[in-house]
């Protein structure tokens, strides 16, 4: 748990001097010298980043399921592994050129989480109005240390992430070209096709009522949808998958931040297009939890709204005038951010999470 909390600790200082030349008015020189500064932090904060997660061993709650996964390839071929074809193409790549084994497998993990962290801080980066705010709560909302399962997952939301800088300037084509890459490793990812362009429109009050309704409709007819779902991925036929559940954690900080946003809207939301998508997106994603718990693992599809949570917060801090106020609500924030992630990390030793105790292949045996 230590290294953890120091990674945080130390990765979340480094972002603390990160900042955009937009945000600061400068001469050239001093820009140029500032783009230079970033790009020292942003690397040191990758190089962390990336060592805690490639130096994991047996970290993670579905590491021995991808081992299995990377030992049928070499014995099957990709046909052998239920998973995307992205997914088979890299892994089989490295295993060509480096064999098969265990250090090859190290090195698999390691090739994905590098990219993701890549791609996450890329993203983090674009969209944020405080790269600082946005990476405080990536790391203690969970999103880095929860990268270390479901790898496959994790890489289609930093690339989901990625692609909202598309939605938001209605770069389309991109976006798809995106979500479409993205899914070759985790198909799940393209429900953000039609959520995040619906999202990216300002709603009128019949349009909140009928989306609530659908949602509550869903519910009702819970056996219909589930069948469906069932047909687009056979492999939760008569798994522990469909006894799903939801997440009171998750629907708590929705809610909570639905609040927020409501009694925030006029000052920092209704005139500003970004946190109005970034908000939309949250209350679809409070809509899913609570009436989506049927769904097989509906965390997953959660995430890909309530990553914006990362935005829309720090959105609404600098949409704030300078006052006591504003200081009043970052403050909240902050604290309410530290809580979750003590929580997180008293739940992190959970088979169902499982990133603690922290091992690295460094010191195994």
């Amino acid at each position: 748990m230590i290294v953890y909390i120091i990674l945080a600790a130390v990765t979340v200082g480094m972002a603390y001097f990160v900042q955009k030349p937009k945000e600061i008015h400068t001469g050239g020189g001093s820009v140029t010298r500032l783009k230079m500064r970033n790009r020292i932090l942003m690397c040191g904060i990758f190089v962390l980043l990336f060592l805690v997660s490639a130096c994991r061993y047996y970290v993670g709650n579905d590491y021995t399921r991808y081992e299995e996964y990377f030992r049928l390839m070499m014995i099957e071929g990709s046909d052998g592994v239920p998973t995307e074809i992205g997914f088979n193409l890299l892994a089989k790549g490295v295993q060509y050129i480096f064999g098969s084994g265990e250090k090859t497998n190290l090195l698999i993990f390691a090739l994905f989480a590098g990219v993701t962290i890549f791609l996450f801080l890329k993203g983090i980066y674009n969209l944020s109005v405080d790269f600082a705010f946005s990476f405080f709560l990536f790391m203690t909302f969970g999103y880095y240390f929860n990268s270390m399962n479901t790898i496959r997952y994790y890489l289609a939301l930093a690339m989901a992430v990625v692609s909202i800088k598309y939605v938001l300037r209605k770069e389309y084509t991109k976006f798809l070209l995106v979500v479409l890459l993205a899914a070759s490793f985790h198909k799940s990812v393209l429900i953000i096709l039609p959520i995040y362009i619906l999202a990216n429109f300002a709603w009128k009050k019949w349009q909140i009522c009928f989306l609530t309704l659908a949602a509550v409709t869903g519910f009702i007819f819970k056996d219909f949808v589930l069948r469906i779902i069932i047909r687009i991925y056979p492999t939760y036929a008569d798994t522990i998958y469909l006894e799903a559940g939801t997440s009171h954690v998750n629907i708590l900080r929705c809610v909570g931040i639905f609040a927020v946003g409501i009694w925030l809207y006029k000052e920092t939301i209704h005139e500003n297009p970004h946190n109005r998508f970034f908000f939309q997106l949250n209350y679809l994603s409070l809509l899913l939890y609570l009436c989506g718990s049927f769904i097989p693992e509906v965390s997953r599809i959660g995430y890909y709204m309530n990553i914006s949570q990362l935005f829309l917060l720090p959105g609404m801090i600098k949409a704030l005038p300078e006052g006591r106020k504003k200081k009043i609500w970052q403050t909240i924030f902050i604290g309410a951010a530290l809580f979750y992630f003590a929580a997180f990390l008293y739940k992190a030793y959970d088979p169902l999470i499982k990133i603690l105790p922290y091992r690295t292949w460094i010191f195994a045996e």
